[in-house]
């Protein structure tokens, strides 16, 4: 039996703007214009990256509607890196979970790029006096905190990944990663979310579902941004800021650092600063806008 080809791929491969994660520049590409369009979107609030040289990913669909696949179609991810070399990055993947393959592996390469810099697990956003960072593990709320955070027009610089930089004889700065945005069901329920996505791109938008904090109306941040405080994130009934000492923060900060395995003793000593430079708090959540409602005042928003 003759199976249809994919009308998609009978067309040319459309790419998305080049951009730039952490120093990581990147584009994707695919003859379905429809996820090029959503991808293009969930990126924006990244900078542009020059043309070239720059890492490739290119999504390929590998089954029409209706056949084999049972009338879902199934996506093949490969990345081409600058000097040519190409790789398989994963097969036969259905279109939620091509997009959060893609978000990883931007996320990996980014994460490459600034290893031998202190990088936390953390939401950050700022007001006009500078920004928070909020550590948390997978699924403690950094996202939805900062979706929140952005639905209130503050800035915003990352709900997953803050680079850090501690330079010499000044104060620590938090670096904007606005990546692609994951919000999970329960945090869009919980805010009242509805994505307003590109058309014809829900076949990629699901339970975890990726978005631009702009188009949650945060205000976009393209420079290092004063570190006021270390918020660590704790989940509770209600509301509440409260300060601790510099050893608890040193502590929570090794149990959230993205790269003190790898970077050692200077790593150490570089949470070591952070948590003599800037004061640390737990944020038991409450709701996020309760939670929101006590670091206002300290970020003058």
């Amino acid at each position: 039996m003759c199976v249809p080809a994919d009308p998609c791929l009978l067309d040319v491969l459309h790419l998305t703007t080049a951009r730039t994660a952490l120093g990581f520049p990147f584009a994707f590409a695919s003859a379905h214009r429809p996820l090029v369009d959503y991808v293009d979107w969930a990126y924006r609030d990244l900078p542009a990256a020059a043309p070239a040289p720059l890492t490739t990913f290119t999504a390929e669909s590998v089954a029409a509607p209706g056949t084999d696949s049972g009338g879902e179609r199934r996506w093949n991810l490969s990345v081409e890196s600058p000097d040519g070399t190409a790789e398989s990055c994963g097969a036969g993947h259905h279109g939620v979970s091509l997009v959060e393959l893609l978000c990883w592996e931007v996320n990996r390469r980014a994460r490459s790029v600034v290893a031998d810099r202190t990088v936390l697990h953390a939401a950050s956003f700022a007001g006009t006096r500078g920004a928070v960072v909020c550590c948390g593990a997978t699924r403690s709320g950094k996202s939805t905190l900062a979706a929140a955070a952005a639905r209130r027009g503050w800035g915003h610089l990352s709900d997953d990944l803050v680079v850090v930089d501690l330079p010499a004889a000044q104060a620590a700065k938090a670096v904007p990663y606005a990546r692609a945005m994951m919000l999970r069901a329960g945090g869009r329920r919980l805010l009242g979310i509805d994505l307003p996505i590109p058309p014809g791109a829900e076949e990629f938008a699901g339970e975890d579902t990726f978005c631009p904090a702009s188009a949650l109306g945060a205000q976009q941040v393209h420079q290092p941004q004063p570190l006021l405080a270390l918020v660590f994130l704790e989940w509770g009934d209600s509301a509440v800021l409260a300060s601790i000492g510099r050893a608890a923060t040193l502590h929570r900060l090794t149990q959230h650092s993205a790269t003190l395995a790898n970077r050692g003793a200077d790593g150490f000593a570089d949470l070591a600063d952070l948590a003599t430079q800037s004061p640390g708090y737990t944020l038991t959540l409450g709701t996020p806008d309760a939670a929101l409602d006590l670091l206002a005042p300290m970020l003058g928003a």
